[in-house]
């Protein structure tokens, strides 16, 4: 059946038995309805965490939501206000019974962790809407074959519309502290599957004739028969609901459609644009950053993009043997610049290496791991001592050439003289936004390797995180934890800042514990900002002090 023909060849008995079986399966909500439906949001939810595409998959095919969606596309179409309250009011309480039993999930769980499936709901943009158009024309033109053969795409229309993901997006972002950016960017996403699937509905019943009087005769027998209960019982008495004005005219009903999917289009379309933007700097930088990878003498280790309102500023992490100079530097902010049609900048980070290291470089990149252990060494003849061992290595560590936005805090050597072999083992310590990418840690392991003359010296890393962690009512281990780092560090200052709604009884609390028994102020300052809560940062302590 094409759309061409559909029209034509559908008679007024087709068309009352189509809007009769959609109406009736868009308002059965039963408690198998329920029961499915909050299933499938745990489904999805656990699936979400665990960035199981398999499992998120699984909860879309079983998620019934979609019938009620389609049914409000019929209602809109056919100008029956009954039905569109009807599966309106579904359609909320199962938007609000997803989201709660996502956010209820998200508390429960003892990780929260942000997964590539919850990241990827949370920046929607046109193409989302358009998928949700083609989607609910399929779903419509299935709907009026009538349990032809296209009835085994209805599975397919639910996973590429996807209506509950996103809902459990928006329960995780509540769960994790009411989190407005994953909320918003998950229910702007579920909006838009809505809006697209109910414009490319209603227009195919449009198309195909549901707007008719003789649907319009059929949709009132079907309530007049319909043994509702209830709530849908005290709906059929409410006055005025059977003539909605702006349900009596098509283009008034189509209007009211189109406004919903205008208003979802607007950030939508922002977020396109954004996207198309961050693509065309991250392939701009890519080909400028080329410069610093020269065969012999330079790599580039690692790249970040940090993309604001304006400008673009980027990171670079380059092993070299001998130095750039700020030539390179503006030559690449230039080159770049003209790539992407925006202003570009660039915080070069240089590490020395060796002609060895820029020739091995390839091996390094292909290394996941970020423990450089090396088979056990063969006694050495050099380490005549546990004491001159550590003598050298601190020697070692103050030549050591960081990044600039990392600090060494310290670091813990371990010999263990076995009966035939000696196994030294070293523990650095930094200050540092992130984890060093993979490549950079095992430079810096090969300059400690290489300034103390033993090749197979095993060496881990433990990462400080600089950025602000929340302190609440409840968290005095975390405030706990923070003081023993400060403790054990001395290159450690905390900066503590504290909304305007915390008192100054928790306040004095959470500082007593970060400075400790000796009561030191000069390593803790205290801010109040406008926001709630209390956050405590890490910094080093300023060179030469």
């Amino acid at each position: 059946m094409t759309l061409v023909s559909a029209r034509r060849l559908l008679s007024a008995e087709d068309r009352g038995a189509i809007f009769t079986e959609a109406a009736g399966s868009a308002t059965d909500t039963r408690v198998p309805y329920w029961m499915v439906l909050l299933l499938a949001a745990g489904i999805a939810s656990l699936g979400l965490s665990l960035d199981s595409a398999a499992v998120v998959i699984g909860a879309m095919l079983v998620a019934p939501i979609l019938a009620p969606v389609i049914g409000l596309a019929l209602a809109l179409a056919v100008g029956d206000s009954r039905l569109a309250v009807r599966t309106g009011i579904v359609l909320i309480a199962s938007t609000i019974g997803v989201i709660t039993v996502a956010a209820l999930l998200t508390v429960a769980l003892p990780f929260h962790t942000l997964t590539a499936q919850i990241s990827a709901r949370t920046r929607p943009t046109m193409l989302d809407l358009i998928i949700a158009i083609f989607s609910g024309l399929v779903g419509a033109v299935v709907t009026v074959a009538r349990g032809s053969r296209l009835s085994a795409a209805v599975p397919g229309v639910a996973v590429s519309v996807a209506l509950v993901p996103p809902l459990a997006v928006a329960g995780y972002g509540i769960g994790t502290g009411w989190n407005w950016a994953i909320i918003s960017g998950s229910l702007l996403l579920y909006g838009a599957n809505l809006a697209g699937i109910v414009i490319s509905a209603m227009a195919m019943f449009l198309i195909v004739g549901m707007h008719h009087h003789d649907v319009l005769a059929i949709a009132a027998e079907w309530h007049r028969q319909d043994e509702s209960v209830g709530l849908w019982r005290w709906l059929k008495r409410v006055p005025g609901l059977r003539s909605l004005g702006i349900l009596a005219s098509p283009w008034a009903r189509v209007a009211l459609v189109l406004s919903f999917v205008a208003l979802v289009a607007v950030p939508l379309t922002a977020s396109l644009h954004q996207i198309a933007r961050e693509a065309r700097v991250q392939h701009a930088v890519e080909i400028a950053a080329k410069r610093f990878s020269r065969p012999g003498r330079s790599f580039v280790v690692s790249r970040d993009v940090a993309i604001g309102s304006n400008v673009a500023t980027v990171t670079l992490n380059v092993a070299t043997t001998s130095w750039f100079a700020d030539s390179a530097r503006t030559s690449f902010e230039l080159e770049a610049s003209r790539l992407c049609g925006e202003p570009v900048t660039l915080r070069l980070e240089q590490l020395p290496a060796s002609t060895g290291d820029i020739r091995n470089f390839t091996e390094l990149v292909a290394t996941h791991s970020v423990a450089h252990t090396a088979a056990p060494a063969s006694k050495p003849d050099a380490l005549a001592s546990i004491a001159a061992a550590r003598s050298d290595v601190d020697l070692a560590m103050k030549a050591v050439v960081l990044p600039d936005s990392v600090m060494l805090l310290g670091y813990d050597f371990k010999v263990t003289d076995g009966a035939t072999t000696a196994s030294t083992r070293l523990r650095v310590v930094y200050l540092a936004p992130d984890t060093l990418a993979t490549q950079a840690s095992q430079l810096i392991a090969r300059q400690i390797q290489g300034a103390l003359s033993m090749p197979n010296l095993a060496i881990s890393e433990t990462v400080v995180p600089s950025g602000q962690r929340s302190i609440d009512r409840a968290a005095a281990p975390r405030a706990d934890s923070i003081a023993a780092l400060l403790s054990r560090y001395q290159g450690l200052r905390a900066s503590v800042s504290a909304g305007t709604g915390v008192t100054a009884r928790e306040l004095d609390s959470v500082v007593a514990t970060l400075r400790g028994p000796a009561r030191d102020s000069s390593r803790v300052t205290v801010t109040r900002i406008g926001r709630h809560g209390i956050s405590v940062g890490l910094r080093a302590r300023p060179a030469g002090r």
